[in-house]
């Protein structure tokens, strides 16, 4: 979905965020409020989208995406200085499943569906994301966590050594911390 059919999904991908961003890595304490002040930008920002995965009448999961020139500074500036040109950059927000909805393959035609998607403006020759570094050690890091890294390894993405950036956010436990995250890219193929 674009422009203003977004706008009829935006409370189903605030309720997903807010779940699954609860999780280990991010354990993000996120308001119904905030989500949807964020989500909106995918209705009112060109070439932004959003793709809903249902199964029935449920939601599954969610992507999103929007040029990386329109993102937060955290994650424009970054890449300044490097050799990947901003306006030549789509930033894929999240690409997030519910639980028992997982590992079924469907990560994978969002990511192909993306690609297509953003290979169809012919103005954007790179994806990129960003993901939020933990140690290994965490105490908070269940015993079966798959780290995202490995999805993204086997989607054609690339770790960006050395380009890094840091946002703020609330904790499940009350506490408000910096946390850094990576970047990792994928050239389209034309």
């Amino acid at each position: 979905m674009t422009g203003s059919a977004v706008d009829d999904c935006l409370n189903d991908i605030a309720s997903l965020r807010i779940e699954i961003f609860r999780e280990f890595p991010y354990l993000y304490d996120g308001r119904r409020e905030d989500e949807l002040h964020y989500l909106k930008l995918y209705s009112l920002t060109p070439d932004s989208f959003v793709i809903i995965v249902k199964e029935g009448e449920k939601v599954a999961g969610a992507a999103t995406g929007m040029p990386l020139r329109h993102e937060a500074t955290e994650l424009v500036e970054p890449f300044s200085g490097t050799s990947y040109p901003v306006e030549e950059i789509f930033y894929v927000g999240e690409l997030l499943f519910y639980p028992e909805h997982r590992n079924r393959g469907m990560g994978m035609q969002i990511v192909r569906m993306i690609e297509e998607h953003v290979r169809s403006y012919s103005t954007y020759r790179y994806l990129t994301c960003a993901t939020v570094v933990r140690p290994d050690n965490h105490p908070l890091r269940p015993s079966d966590h798959i780290p995202i890294d490995r999805f993204l390894v086997h989607t054609g993405f690339n770790l960006l050594p050395g380009i890094t950036t840091s946002f703020t956010w609330l904790e499940t436990d009350g506490v408000r911390r910096s946390h850094p995250m990576n970047f990792w890219i994928k050239e389209l193929q034309v």
